[in-house]
């Protein structure tokens, strides 16, 4: 599976952004507060249909718009699939694949495989479980 590419509109600090990758390693790179996180944060959305940074969809949408989308084209075992993400300030999300409208986030499910680590998350590696906000690691391996 790779992502091929993925198209923006009023979501977070990107008013348009269109970005192909390639089916190798990419590297998204840039200063601080430029929207690196943002279009990796993009990608989990189109992957779990919630963000790892905000439980309220109206927060992932530019200020002063009330919409945003989101199109991620993917290619897994050699079909192509597009997500389609329409947010909403007043409504519930919209969510199609492949121009079909679904109803349940576990449709989605398993079309883009993704591990997240989020700054957040490397704090707990870094600075130990101590510093992670009260958060703790168990390892349950027998």
């Amino acid at each position: 599976m790779f992502i091929e590419s993925i198209e923006l509109k009023n979501y977070r600090n990107y008013q348009e952004l269109h970005m192909d990758f390639s089916s190798g390693t990419n590297i998204l790179y840039g200063d601080n507060a430029q929207g690196k996180t943002n279009v990796l944060e993009a990608v989990y959305v189109c992957s779990t249909t919630k963000s790892h940074r905000s439980s309220k969809d109206k927060e992932m949408i530019q200020f002063g718009e009330d919409e945003s989308h989101i199109k991620l084209q993917v290619r897994k075992n050699d079909v192509p699939y597009r997500i389609d993400m329409h947010l909403k300030r007043s409504k519930a999300k919209g969510i199609a694949v492949n121009g079909i409208p679904i109803k349940k986030a576990s449709e989605l499910f398993g079309i883009v495989n993704v591990v997240f680590f989020s700054p957040e998350d490397l704090n707990i590696i870094k600075n130990g479980p101590r510093n992670a906000g009260g958060l703790s690691i168990w390892n349950c391996a027998s």
